[in-house]
């Protein structure tokens, strides 16, 4: 699906190949890293240009303002996810927590995911976020469908289910600051199947 923003980015109608991709990219990759360290509200033009290497006028001229850059920047990632279809529940759980780990360990999706979480605090780049969050959890509620086809689990809200999914490692590795080990993923993994597996 594509997304349509507000902000579009400021290479749409521009050939964007050679040394201007590279420029690019570096800054919208130190953009999605200041946001990991910093957040929306600490993230600061001329840290982006120190991290990547890029004159802040060049940044400035292609994004005038802070919030056309994190709009590009979410633009860019989209959150990709990979399709987790494994043939069970329990595996598709363990495998999906484990992708998120992997994520959540990076600063560049780190910084997407602090974007995610503050939606509310910076309305100029809301509509966006919403629309990335609502591919993200589309692609986790269908392993929790394809249960119920299946007959393994009871019908449920699967979008809720989602959030049974994820909110133990968002909790644990951004707010705690606490490691998640193949322990803890394969205790999260039994919780959540026996959880969501028991009648209402």
């Amino acid at each position: 699906m594509e997304t349509s923003s507000r902000y579009p980015r400021r290479t749409e109608g521009k050939r964007v190949h050679g040394r201007s991709a590279r420029v690019l990219d570096a800054v919208l990759e130190a953009a999605a890293e200041e946001l990991g360290r910093v957040g929306f509200s600490g993230l600061r033009i001329e840290d982006v240009a120190l991290r990547s290497g890029v004159n802040k006028t060049t940044i400035y001229r292609r994004w005038p303002t802070k919030s056309e850059l994190i709009a590009a920047v979410i633009d860019r990632e989209k959150m990709p996810l990979e399709e987790v279809d494994t043939g069970s529940l329990e595996s598709d759980i363990r495998e999906t927590l484990r992708q998120f780990r992997t994520r959540l360990y990076t600063l560049r999706h780190r910084g997407i995911m602090r974007v995610l979480m503050g939606e509310r605090a910076h309305p100029e780049v809301a509509q966006m976020v919403r629309e990335t969050r609502a591919r993200h959890v589309a692609m986790r509620q269908r392993i929790f469908e394809r249960a119920m086809e299946r007959g393994e689990i009871p019908k449920r809200d699967a979008a809720l289910l989602v959030e049974f999914l994820t909110s133990p490692l968002v909790s644990r590795i951004m707010h705690l600051g606490q490691e998640v080990d193949d322990d803890y993923i394969e205790l999260l993994t039994q919780v959540i199947k026996h959880g969501v597996s028991a009648p209402l």
